[in-house]
């Protein structure tokens, strides 16, 4: 969760540095893990046409929320559908894909609705494994083969953690090419690694089934749970920036250094409404990850396993002796064996109101998984107005 580069910086990562464990990327990210339903739209969309006649109905049970843009269809139940699937099985109507366009009526799902309820004649375009669980299942798949869940947190934290108390949220700005948080230092590899990662997923569900911002949400909280850590609920409903002037133009007073007290982290975190409890509980998500030198300027992982999501961070911090160095790139840090902690970690045993919420984590890691996950999830809503449980 922090300021990791995928290129060359001399930025000083912040105190929820550089979590990304490095994924495993070929020369152009190219062999990513093909999404349900098809690599393309080509060969995720198709047509049919339905005639509601002899008394038929039209036989699909669709999942209808007006927030949406499609109906995701729960079940085939006979009628002119289950006459469709019978005579032609080669394109069947499945649980799980969505309608997108009914008589030419795309994205006003309740005019979507009424037209598969009045008209006689369909004419449907549906696209393939396009709902909810579908879409866990291909972040899922990503994170197995890719060993990627690390960057997904920071993704997600560096989207939402620019609120100061004042301004900012998580809405996707990041992506957007120009000033603003897609050129922040702090913010360096995220568009380039973390959004290519995600590709193929975000090009089949965005914005059909969810906005940039909510997926980068749901994304860190399936790594979360996919590599050990707690079953975090997402709720959705963020709405995406437009343009690049949308996100905050600095990451100054918002995002903190890794080289700094433990002052600097109240300073940080306080405003945004956290208290001691909460930035220790935080700063847990160090327990994956690893520091990167031609990223950030520090080498190594946190914890022996970077990709499992324990309370080794707060376990390593009291029972390993860490020794401070300077590394090869110039930067003080400290370590222990292969492990490395950066001046924020060790803030955490230094400070006497910070070390007891240490402590009582390494002895009781779920304490740390019910406290992390409450401050995780104020995290991911900043400012963000009325979210919904379903997406």
């Amino acid at each position: 969760m922090g300021n990791a580069s995928c290129c060359k910086s001399d930025v000083s990562p912040d105190v929820q540095a550089t979590v990304d464990a490095k994924p495993a990327l070929d020369s152009s990210l190219k062999s990513l893990p093909a999404v349900a339903g098809g690599k393309t739209d080509k060969e995720r969309l198709y047509s049919i046409k339905l005639v509601k006649s002899d008394g038929l109905k039209l036989g699909l049970d669709v999942d209808y929320m007006a927030e949406r843009s499609v109906l995701p269809i729960m079940s085939v139940t006979g009628g002119v559908a289950e006459k469709w699937n019978q005579e032609n099985p080669d394109i069947q109507i499945h649980k799980g894909d969505s309608i997108v366009e009914v008589n030419g009526t795309t994205g006003d799902v309740a005019q979507m609705l009424d037209k598969c309820k009045t008209d006689v004649e369909l004419e449907l375009t549906l696209c393939r494994c396009l709902n909810y669980d579908h879409l866990v299942a291909d972040l899922e798949k990503l994170f197995a083969v890719k060993n990627c869940g690390p960057i997904m947190i920071r993704l997600s934290w560096h989207d939402a953690g620019v609120y100061n108390g004042m301004d900012g949220c998580p809405n996707a700005a990041m992506r957007l090419a120009g000033s603003g948080e897609h050129s922040m230092a702090a913010n360096a590899g995220l568009p380039q690694v973390a959004l290519s990662l995600l590709e193929p997923i975000t090009e089949k569900y965005v914005p059909r089934l969810i906005s940039h911002a909510d997926l980068w949400a749901l994304a860190a909280n399936v790594a979360i749970k996919a590599m050990g850590g707690p079953e975090i609920p997402t709720r959705f409903g963020r709405i995406d920036a437009s343009h690049a002037s949308d996100g905050v133009p600095s990451a100054e007073g918002r995002l903190p250094d890794g080289d700094k007290s433990a002052q600097h982290i109240r300073d940080i975190f306080g405003p945004k409404g956290f208290d001691d409890r909460d930035m220790v509980a935080l700063s847990g998500a160090h327990t994956v990850g690893m520091c990167h030198g031609d990223r950030s300027g520090f080498e190594g992982p946190w914890t022996d396993d970077k990709l499992l999501f324990d309370n080794s961070y707060f376990k390593d911090l009291l029972r390993k002796t860490w020794a401070k160095e300077t590394n090869k790139h110039g930067k003080a840090q400290y370590r222990s064996g292969e492990a490395m902690m950066l001046t924020t970690d060790m803030a955490l045993l230094e400070d006497p109101a910070f070390k007891p919420h240490v402590e009582r984590y390494a002895a009781d890691q779920k304490a740390w998984f019910d406290d992390f996950s409450k401050a995780w999830v104020r995290l991911q809503e900043f400012n963000s107005g009325e979210l919904r449980d379903i997406l």
